[in-house]
């Protein structure tokens, strides 16, 4: 049977008998103290979920989750954390959880959560806070017994909640949170996952694999392979008859074979690939994450996009992303490089942000306030892709 993390944590919060003291200490009604917290669940595991939709923010959360496994397990005593209302210590580990399950559209789902529930900003973030780290716990927890913090495994166990939070969460919370499209979300996680675990196994064959392994012929042979089609090219293309065999032909004396002279010399004619020199003496790594850190923003941003109002509060940062886009400097560095050493690496960004421009152009005057913004950035990340 597939992992429901909401009903977990329902069950976690509901065995400590926690609710009613988390409800009083964010100052809410008895009456409302479940509904407000079975709508509050779903924004926090779905933070979770886009955050392991990538690769840094998987890896993160494989770091985070590992800190939290060397030390006592919250779940096992959570009356004590939320005693004390405001100043629990359940409330202040939870804070600053937030930004790390949020991001920068906290303001916006707190606002939204305000409008649903009824109820002021603190409420909100109390809510919030008191329970994040409950749900760190039990996703830490099952994480644990799938196999541990690997972001393969995280991003597996996240992207598999994709259903169950497309029905549990509004459609002005998807907005607000860039997960309009929660299925291509999940879907995404669990590819990332599985291309993550094969990554890690074929990493693992190799390093394990002993310096005579017979698999070590492969690279040879496509070397082989491609100087054989140099070759081919550089003597003009000429087919060779096939040779017939001659029966009782006369042997040949080794010494009276004509020597072969002026051999072609093929390794010459290798293409040489260009180098990609980046700007600034910057490395490969550091502008991959760089541009992680650009196409994330992006994103996050766009999520944020519901009508040509938010569109327009957006400009900005979407103004700031492109400019520091812009100063990496991609459009002047060699095409063929380039696009062998970055397209791979940025497809999948360019994708996610293609698609979520194709639904925010379907909204009406928001393509005309979006689009010269964007529009020469993803014009340049188109080239790079190829």
């Amino acid at each position: 049977m597939a992992i429901n993390l909401m009903d977990l944590v329902k069950t976690a919060i509901n065995t400590s008998g926690v609710a009613d003291q988390i409800g009083s200490a964010v100052g809410l009604e008895k009456s409302k103290t479940n509904s407000a917290i079975e709508a509050a669940i779903p924004v926090l595991l779905g933070g979770l979920m886009k955050k392991a939709s990538t690769p840094s923010g998987a890896s993160e959360l494989s770091n985070i989750f590992k800190k939290q496994d060397a030390e006592p397990s919250i779940l096992d005593n959570l009356g004590s954390l939320v005693s004390g209302g405001s100043s629990s210590k359940l409330l202040g580990m939870g804070t600053s959880l937030l930004p790390m399950l949020l991001g920068s559209s906290q303001a916006s789902i707190v606002s939204v959560l305000m409008k649903l529930l009824g109820l002021g900003d603190k409420s909100v973030l109390g809510l919030l806070g008191s329970l994040a780290p409950i749900v760190m716990g039990v996703v830490g927890k099952q994480a644990k017994s799938a196999g541990g913090f690997d972001p393969g495994v995280l991003t597996n166990l996240l992207g598999s909640q994709g259903s169950s939070l497309n029905a549990l969460l509004p459609n002005e919370l998807k907005g607000v949170m860039g997960l309009a499209d929660l299925g291509k979300v999940a879907s995404e996680t669990v590819s990332s996952a599985a291309r993550t675990a094969t990554q890690t196994a074929q990493r693992t064959a190799a390093q394990a694999a002993p310096a005579s392994n017979p698999l070590g012929w492969l690279l040879p042979l496509l070397a082989l392979g491609a100087l054989g089609a140099l070759a081919y090219m550089f003597m003009g293309g000429k087919k060779e008859e096939p040779v017939k065999p001659v029966k009782n032909a006369p042997a040949v004396a080794a010494e009276t074979a004509p020597a072969v002279k002026n051999v072609p010399d093929i390794t010459a004619a290798l293409p040489e690939l260009p180098a990609l020199e980046l700007p600034g003496g910057m490395s490969l790594d550091d502008l991959k994450k760089k541009l992680t850190g650009s196409f994330e923003g992006i994103q996050e941003t766009l999520g944020t996009i519901t009508d040509v109002d938010t569109a327009k509060g957006a400009v900005g940062k979407l103004e700031e992303a492109a400019k520091a886009y812009a100063e990496f400097g991609l459009d002047k560095l060699p095409s063929a490089a380039a696009t062998t050493a970055l397209g791979p690496f940025v497809k999948p960004y360019f994708q996610t942000i293609g698609g979520l421009l194709e639904k925010l152009y379907a909204i009406p005057g928001v393509k005309e306030v979006i689009e010269p913004v964007l529009g020469p950035m993803v014009s340049g990340v188109a080239k790079l892709v190829g």
